[in-house]
């Protein structure tokens, strides 16, 4: 028998993923200083930069380097020191609830902020760039991105999510019609369910893939899923260009038949495309360009970059007007969100103005 060398970015990322799943699993205290520690809580802060950092080292593609940087960057600001700075958020039902859960709970103030920056920038905004869970899969769990199930049966496999996605809203439901008493009688139960088959998913990664849960299991996945297809998100493509070369579903790890979509719809749209950018980069005749509403409002003076920060980050800062009531702060994020979202900054404007009026013409001096 030949020696087989030790895949050690795998055998590393199964310690992650059984560390990951046993923090809520399976959780490990110990007493110090006459306390109670759990000492394999919250592994998400120790090992995502360290697997980002290994990400970066092996990522060839520029694209995905760029995606990477950014997560980290959006990981250290909204879910580190954002949820330090704000620990409790508002639900529609009257409760406060901490904050790094509550962008997936139904009825917070993050989710409804998320839903709209969804609505614009489709399913990228969550679970593409900006979702913890992504994190951890495009992380810790990127090892075993070869095993990602594919195919026709595997792809029937994600309306399994929509049941979820039914009984949340349902709550959802139930909360505005009975505040007082719906989390403790439906809704602690299940958000409890759905926790016990988030962890447990990191289990089965090794054998499924790194995007198993967001594919078939995570009920906002279908709630973004349905804001793709409602929304202003969407790959274009050119089917003439077209040559059936395959290259894009072999990169896709949400199982997606971009082939059939390019040759009967022209386009992706579709409720699974998480707006990673693989497809669009690897296509050897660029076949496939993104669309949101950048291409329905045209800018006049902000690049695409800025919109998406502007909108992003106005959005977020806009949720002050709840939070802070009485603060500037939030009408000025939701200043910056609307001159994102138009690509019209009135500052950028006058400036440009008053330059134009000082800078002299050219090839003469102030002083001609």
């Amino acid at each position: 028998m030949g020696n087989k060398k030790i895949n050690w970015a795998k055998l590393f990322s199964i310690l992650g993923l059984i560390w990951l799943a046993s923090s809520f699993i399976h959780p490990l205290h110990v007493s110090l200083g006459g306390k109670m520690v759990q000492i394999n809580a919250y592994p998400e802060i120790y090992l995502i930069p360290l697997f980002g950092i290994w990400r970066l080292r092996t990522e060839k593609q520029p694209y995905q380097r760029t995606r990477i940087k950014w997560m980290m960057g959006l990981f250290f600001l909204y879910w580190v020191l954002l949820f330090n700075l704000y620990p409790q958020v508002p639900f529609v039902d009257g409760t406060t609830h901490t904050t790094y859960l509550a962008v997936h709970m139904v009825g917070s103030l993050p989710f409804f902020l998320m839903l709209i920056a969804v609505a614009f920038m489709g399913k990228r905004a969550d679970c593409g760039w900006n979702c913890p869970c992504v994190f951890d899969r495009e992380t810790i769990g990127f090892a075993f991105r070869d095993a990602t199930l594919k195919g026709d049966f595997w792809w029937r496999f994600r309306h399994i999510k929509w049941i979820g996605m039914i009984i949340v809203w349902g709550y959802f439901i139930y909360m505005l019609l009975d505040p007082a008493h719906a989390y403790q009688r439906f809704g602690e139960t299940m958000y409890e369910t759905i926790l016990w088959a988030y962890y447990l998913s990191f289990l089965i990664i090794p054998f499924t893939g790194h995007r198993s849960f967001c594919r078939w299991g995570c009920p906002w996945a279908a709630t973004w899923g349905v804001l793709n297809l409602a929304g202003f998100y969407k790959i274009k493509a050119d089917a003439e260009k077209c040559i059936d070369c395959g290259l894009c579903e072999r990169e896709c790890d949400m199982g997606v038949p971009i082939r059939n979509l390019i040759s009967e719809k022209g386009m992706i749209r579709s409720t699974e495309c998480m707006g990673c950018g693989r497809c669009v980069q690897v296509c050897p005749k660029e076949v496939l360009t993104f669309h949101d509403y950048k291409d329905v409002f045209k800018s006049r003076n902000l690049s695409p970059l800025e919109r998406n920060i502007r909108l992003a980050g106005g959005l977020t800062v806009a949720g002050l007007i709840v939070l802070e009531p009485g603060s500037p702060w939030g009408y000025l994020g939701l200043a910056f969100f609307f001159t994102g979202l138009f690509g019209f900054c009135p500052t950028y404007a006058v400036i440009g103005t008053v330059v134009k009026k000082v800078k002299p013409p050219a090839g003469r001096s102030k002083d001609q």
